[in-house]
């Protein structure tokens, strides 16, 4: 019966998860460049003056580093209720690493051109591509009842799919707020606890 549903052993994907992550997350520094000798920092004061021109990508920094760590959480919660996994939840889980992967890319985009409508959008389709495969991903595992550990419950997995559905709405939010104001299109991400927590407080 496993075999023929193909179900495999979680911890290999858990692994890979893990260090798609922890390397994306990493990589995303690099976008915060140190001051070259064209810059002509001689003094603290030019130093400082050097720093506060890239403020812009520290915000960036922060925001896409929130956002990895929102979706490596939202996963990591989804493995805590697994017992096993199966094909078509290891093609969704391979899918959201591919665009977790450009995430570096995306962020380094709107950190040189955050004025511009495309590189926003870009990083916004980026960001609801994860999330709908994360949803993707609770939702195959609400399909198939078999791979969750014993006593957890069909409420848990609804909830799951719910929480999961507000990333890639507030992203598709996001693309059409930067038609007005993209530098400040992905100021739509801060809400995302508040709209969790009301999804949590209505169960």
């Amino acid at each position: 019966m496993g075999r023929d549903r193909g179900i495999f052993p979680l911890h290999r994907l858990e692994g890979l998860s893990d260090g798609i992550f922890a390397i994306a997350m990493t990589l995303l520094v690099l976008n915060i460049p140190l001051p070259g000798a064209e810059h002509g920092v001689e003094s603290d004061g030019d130093l400082f003056n050097f720093l506060m021109g890239t403020g812009r990508l520290y915000h960036t920094f922060a925001i896409s580093f929130l956002m990895l760590g929102i979706f490596w959480i939202t996963q990591q919660k989804l493995f805590r209720h697994l017992r096993s996994t199966c094909t078509a939840h290891l093609w969704a889980s391979l899918a959201s690493l591919f665009f977790v992967c450009l995430i570096p890319f995306s962020s380094s985009l709107i950190g040189r051109y955050d004025n511009y409508f495309v590189s926003n959008c870009f990083f916004h389709l980026n960001i609801f591509f994860i999330g709908l495969f994360i949803l993707l991903q609770w939702a195959t595992v609400k399909k198939h009842p078999s791979m969750l550990k014993e006593g957890v419950g069909a409420d848990i997995m609804r909830q799951g799919v719910r929480i999961n559905i507000v990333l890639p709405a507030l992203a598709l939010v996001g693309i059409c707020v930067a038609v007005f104001t993209p530098t400040w299109s992905t100021a739509i991400y801060a809400v995302t606890p508040f709209m969790v927590s009301r999804i949590r407080g209505r169960n």
